[in-house]
């Protein structure tokens, strides 16, 4: 079996990307270790992963420099703890962890596996694309192992680099076991929605730039059988903001804010909404070639979804027939959105649906052959 230790700057407890993969390594009986960022003061979380974690602190902070070598300072103490550990793989969640297997791999000779969520420096801009994309262009070379969550993104990146060799598909579906096995309803036991009317859910980080704003104008537009419900970490100084905008337009008996859950919780939150949005602005190529887990987390609940008209998002809601596209997200085509998708967006008797389960063998490969 594999001795692996994954890399991560993040929050074990909300990337449900790495926490279905350690989950299903483990069952396998690889031995899986989490090299991870801890930014709280309570020592992070992960517990429930049963596997042991090594916590190494770091600082937000204000200025891009800063936090720039706060992650370099990560890897370079990461590559010291995998050193250390010697294992037969090492696994970096994203561009800014490669650093630290890279380096651990001159030592130990393990292979490494650099699992992209994202396209990193192209959600960039100047002179931090420009570092960024050198770091990248350093590291790929050392990779064994590429996996990507989205095929546009994987074929960007072989013409980006067109000596690579072989990336694997390994998409954002929910594990069939997270799905809930009942039905649930906890919106309207926190708050007073009517049962006649429709659930709105927006999930992620409540801040400007994310269709927030364009989600609470549009309750001006539609009738109160919809209500809007705003899960997640409000940025700092923005609730002021929003609570202003929410009060000015008349419509805080129909909007609701609520805070951040962990992933181990979210689904039945998303199972308790009858409409899920999944939006992302067209500002860079890693935005165009979204890979939301929402939009499969939505679909495997039977829900109804709204989105963009993107590459991967299009064709993930045509196979399944179960939402809206949109060319532009406003206030007048969401409030339009809301009843195509309470009205016409409903599951296809047979349609096959996504879960974790039938893509995990793309995992096991990389450890098992």
């Amino acid at each position: 079996m594999a001795h692996i230790v994954m890399v991560l700057i993040g929050n074990i407890s909300y990337d449900g990307r790495v926490r279905k993969e350690i989950r299903t390594l483990v069952a396998r009986g690889h031995r899986v270790e989490l090299v991870v960022s801890d930014f709280s003061t309570n020592g992070g979380g992960g517990q429930d992963l049963g596997i042991k974690i090594h916590r190494i602190p770091m600082t937000l902070w204000s200025t891009p420099a800063m936090n720039f070598l706060a992650q370099i300072r990560f890897n370079q103490i990461a590559a010291s703890i995998i050193s250390k550990l010697a294992p037969s793989h090492i696994h970096c969640h994203d561009l800014n962890s490669l650093l630290a297997g890279a380096w651990a791999k001159q030592k130990t000779g393990a292979k490494l596996v650099f699992d992209a969520h994202e396209l990193m420096p192209e959600s960039m801009g100047g002179f931090k694309k420009t570092i960024w994309d050198r770091i990248e262009k350093r590291c790929v070379d050392d990779c064994d192992h590429i996996i990507m969550p989205e095929k546009n993104r994987i074929a960007y990146f072989k013409q980006k680099y067109p000596g690579i060799g072989c990336i694997l598909l390994l998409e954002n579906f929910p594990s069939r076991t997270d799905i809930p096995d009942q039905s649930y309803d906890l919106f309207r036991q926190l708050y007073p929605i009517a049962k006649d009317q429709k659930i709105i859910l927006y999930t992620g980080l409540i801040a400007g730039g994310r269709h927030v704003e364009e989600l609470v104008e549009s309750m001006m537009l539609c009738s109160d059988q919809f209500v809007l419900l705003l899960l997640g970490m409000t940025y700092k100084g923005y609730k002021e903001i929003l609570g202003a905008k929410i009060k000015t337009l008349g419509v805080q008996d129909r909007i609701y804010v609520h805070d951040p859950v962990p992933h181990a919780e979210i689904l039945r939150y998303m199972a308790s909404c009858d409409i899920g949005t999944a939006f992302y602005r067209n500002t860079d190529l890693n935005n165009l070639y979204c890979a939301s887990n929402k939009l499969y987390e939505y679909i495997a609940l039977n829900k109804a979804v709204l989105t963009n008209n993107y590459p991967g998002l299009l064709e993930t809601v045509a196979r399944h027939k179960q939402g809206v596209c949109l060319a532009d997200v406003t206030p007048r085509r969401l409030a339009e959105a809301y009843l195509q998708g309470s009205d016409d967006a409903v599951v296809t008797p047979g349609a096959r649906k996504c879960f974790w389960e039938q893509e995990e063998c793309v995992l096991l490969q990389l450890y098992e052959h």
